[in-house]
């Protein structure tokens, strides 16, 4: 009777052990779930940051393409320049000498083609300081490529006084359309 009452307990003692070994099993198991939740409500949280900088970005994206200019081909593109170049040039004084159109660089692989195009205008040094702040702050992306400012009246120095100094100016604008893949 002794050595069954010795197995019992011994039965006893060993479910006693199971049943604790399992249980600390299961504790960790569910801390590790309750961890595991707690990271995967964090990341919802982090959803909504994270949508609401897409929309914030989405939107600058926007603002930043509507200053593209909108010829669907590099010519009308040009065109465009050209037209927003002689609008910003109607002061009195500044003169278009020439407007060349340029090719695009098309060899790159960017997402936006820059259109060139290459103005010589005369005008004194302060028409031509408006005409670069004007191009600068206009709605459209506009960007002086190339800037050689050569003396229209050589090196006399006449008109230094009065202010009126003369200057050819040759010019590169480039405006920036959509590239259109072909």
């Amino acid at each position: 009777m002794a050595g069954l009452a010795l197995l019992a307990c011994l039965a006893m003692i060993y479910l006693f052990n199971a049943l604790n070994l399992s249980t600390h099993i299961f504790d960790e198991e569910l801390d590790l779930k309750q961890q595991n939740l707690a990271k995967y409500r964090q990341k919802v949280l982090e959803k909504k940051a994270v949508e609401t900088e897409l929309l914030s970005l989405q939107n600058i994206f926007n603002r930043a393409e509507a200053a593209l200019l909108t010829g669907k081909t590099p010519s009308l593109a040009a065109a465009e320049i050209q037209e927003i170049v002689t609008n910003l040039t109607k002061a009195p004084g500044v003169q278009i000498m020439t407007v060349r159109i340029l090719q695009p660089d098309q060899s790159g692989k960017d997402m936006y083609l820059a259109i060139p195009v290459e103005l010589t205008i005369t005008s004194t040094i302060r028409e031509l300081t408006q005409l670069l702040y004007k191009l600068d702050s206009s709605t459209k992306l506009l960007r002086i490529a190339k800037l050689n400012i050569k003396s229209h009246s050589g090196r006399s120095g006449r008109g230094i006084a009065e202010g009126s100094v003369k200057i050819v100016t040759t010019l590169t604008v480039e405006g920036f359309v959509k590239r259109v893949e072909t």
